[in-house]
């Protein structure tokens, strides 16, 4: 954008707040929008077979309805993080929110599998309203020192989110049917934007001038392998966040809320662990440190599942696993919204978003299809094992590459002294 040109007030990237708005409140109704945007995409999930009736349909057609939430999710996050910098993060929320309450309340009454299919797809569009300017407001608005804890208290909204809607809402939906139950979830988008409307504060903007002849952002590497990173990744680590309850329903016997009641252990272990990661994400090196670490982790929960296991061993590693992925999400996040510079920021944030969020879409409806295919458990676990396996790779590339582009740096400077 040239210096001259004019800009409105819904053109302007978003700049530090002033110290009154780094409030605690603030960052509550930041992790909100990552609690709302997770029930609805989780709340699905332990009520596979109550839907599976209700539309008439197979696992394949039940997990394409959670894909077709997380596929347009995935596919809207894209723009947004290219042209979200040229709007008011406040509006895109709130924006966000409203449309979250209206698009899931068509989803819990309708008994077409159609529309179902596409009031989730819309859902999880407007969902790419809540995120990327929910963890884009959490890195711009405070100072470096403190980013790791903001990103991982908001970042913790996302266990809420997991954790309230499996237990709460095969809860409700055994009490009341699932209709209420998918409303209930509605009812917690509509009061979370009546608050928000009142209290969550707009962002101060400044302006920002594209660096000339761009930033280069396409060109780079790292930026490439972080990309496939965060696609791998996540598309393991919604294999078991996506098939759990099912998992615990089929090989252990639960009732639908018996499992999702279960599969809540992995969402309140990412809860819990979030601010924890924050925190040794703020230590020197701490932000390439828990990727690798969270990354090597998952390797070994999935190599552990293959063969099968106990309960307790099932549960245990349920729980790791959800440690695993509060390490490698808001920290990636952070890592990649540091590395490529202020101006790129909220893109980088949003396509990194985009690429995880196209892996945790195809882990409804491809592993849905290998359970199908072959009614068993096994086939996905050693996919997921490898999938990690190779998200791991690419982390140990770029950090080698990263010390050889150092090593040089050192010996050209020595030569120049030279």
């Amino acid at each position: 954008m040239a210096a001259d040109t004019p800009l409105s007030p819904l053109s302007l990237p978003l700049a530090p707040a002033p110290p009154k708005r780094r409030s605690g409140a603030t960052v509550a109704l930041l992790a909100g929008m990552l609690v709302i945007h997770n029930a609805h995409r989780m709340g699905v999930t332990p009520l596979f077979g109550e839907l599976r009736d209700r539309f008439h349909t197979d696992y394949a057609g039940v997990g394409t309805l959670f894909s077709a939430y997380v596929l347009g999710y995935a596919i809207c996050q894209t723009i947004i993080g290219l042209v979200g910098d040229r709007f008011d993060a406040r509006r895109l929320l709130l924006t966000g929110l409203a449309f979250s309450t209206l698009w899931s309340a068509l989803f819990a009454v309708t008994h077409s599998y159609e529309v179902a299919l596409l009031t989730r797809f819309l859902l999880g569009a407007t969902s790419s309203l809540l995120y990327t300017p929910a963890m884009t407001l959490g890195i711009l608005l405070f100072g470096r020192a403190e980013r790791g804890r903001v990103m991982g208290t908001i970042q913790a909204g996302a266990g809420i989110g997991m954790g309230g809607a499996v237990i709460l809402v095969p809860l409700i939906a055994a009490r009341f049917g699932i209709t209420v139950g998918f409303l209930a979830l509605s009812v917690v988008a509509a009061l979370l934007l009546a608050i928000a409307s009142k209290a969550l504060p707009a962002a101060e903007a400044q302006r920002k001038v594209r660096p000339a002849g761009g930033t280069g952002l396409a060109r780079r590497l790292d930026f490439w392998n972080l990309l496939a990173a965060n696609f791998t990744g996540m598309l393991a680590s919604y294999g078991l966040l996506t098939w759990l309850p099912t998992y615990l329903a089929r090989d252990y016997g639960f009732s639908t809320v018996g499992a999702g009641t279960v599969t809540a252990l992995f969402t309140v272990s990412m809860l819990v662990a979030a601010p924890l990661v924050g925190m040794l994400a703020d230590l020197p090196g701490g932000r390439f440190g828990v990727l690798l670490g969270g990354s090597t982790v998952t390797v070994l929960c999935y190599a552990a599942l293959v063969p099968r296991q106990s309960l307790a061993a099932v549960l245990i590693i349920s729980v790791v696993v959800g440690v695993s992925l509060s390490a490698t999400t808001a920290p990636m996040m952070l890592f990649g919204g540091e590395r490529f510079g202020p101006y790129d920021t909220q893109r980088v944030v949003g396509l990194f978003s985009s690429a995880a969020q196209i892996g945790a879409a195809l882990a409804g409806g491809i592993f849905g299809a290998v359970l199908a295919r072959y009614d068993d458990f096994t086939p996905i676990w050693t996919i997921c094992a490898a999938l990690a396996l190779v998200r791991l790779a690419l982390l140990l590339g770029l950090a080698a590459s990263d010390r050889a582009g150092a090593a040089r740096r050192v010996v050209r400077a020595g030569a120049e002294k030279g």
